[in-house]
């Protein structure tokens, strides 16, 4: 099977060296020249990535098709493209769910959005394929968690779900910076912090999903120092502005415009 890249950015470029690094026989991959520096360099590094001179060559070759342009360029970048009734669309392009991404692809019509996140690089963290597709399935097997799902109009969900990714590494380092003013040498703190942030996500990740709940009294003593960090931020709305942006995320962010 070969796999065909639209776009070698910094979340392709992440997937790909998954791809490259989880053992078994190892599939084509074919790159579009977007971005240069990663797509040549991806091609040098592992032998069965090629770099190609267009996205129509690309599209050509693949048999499934990885669209992983930004939302912006994606009209741009599809347009004039020439696709098979054969391939499988396997979009990274959040905001087109795939109903209407098959719209742009036709007449390939056998489309599935995904949403990997950066730490597939390292086979962690989740990856939600919308259809099941089993060829898809069976590509990204093993790059982290694989979460099927049927339902598109609950993507944008999952999508906003995952906007906290930056927010998450703004407190770890606050919380490192904070040990560190408080004369905690800085390389030390992080090793605490970053030791730390591990476990708990361990403990979470091992707690059936009915039980989750308890974690936070669990994870706390009464009259305790984590009970008094939590019911001040508790006390001064933190966790309901969290939840009030993620509102706002889902209810105004806008990442692709049409008709413009």
């Amino acid at each position: 099977m070969s796999i065909g890249f639209l776009g070698v950015g910094t979340i392709s470029a992440a997937v790909i060296r998954a791809m490259s690094q989880r053992g078994g026989p190892a599939e084509e991959l074919l790159l579009s020249p977007r971005s240069e520096h990663l797509s040549t360099a991806l091609a040098a590094e592992f032998p069965h990535c090629r770099r190609l001179g267009s996205n129509q060559e690309v599209v050509d070759e693949a048999d499934i098709v990885v669209l992983a342009m930004r939302p912006q360029q994606l009209d741009q970048a599809l347009e004039g493209l020439r696709f098979r009734d054969s391939q499988v669309i396997a979009s990274f392009v959040a905001g087109t769910p795939p109903s209407q991404m098959a719209t742009l692809v036709a007449p390939a019509h056998r489309v599935a959005q995904l949403i990997p996140l950066p730490a597939i690089e390292v086979n962690r963290g989740p990856l939600l394929i919308c259809p099941a597709i089993p060829e898809v399935e069976r590509a990204f097997a093993g790059l982290g968690d694989v979460i099927c799902w049927d339902d598109e109009t609950r993507i944008r969900v999952f999508s906003c779900a995952s906007a906290y990714m930056s927010t998450y590494y703004e407190m770890q380092n606050r919380i490192i910076d904070w040990m560190a003013a408080r004369g905690v040498e800085r390389e030390v703190a992080a090793r605490y912090i970053l030791s730390e942030l591990e476990g708990l996500a361990a403990v979470g990740k091992a707690t059936p999903v009915e039980r989750l709940g308890d974690l936070p009294d669990e994870h706390q003593t009464r009259g305790g120092l984590n009970e008094r960090v939590r019911r001040t931020l508790s006390e001064q709305g933190w966790f309901e502005d969290l939840t009030a942006a993620l509102d706002d995320t889902y209810d105004n962010a806008v990442l692709r415009r049409t008709g413009e």
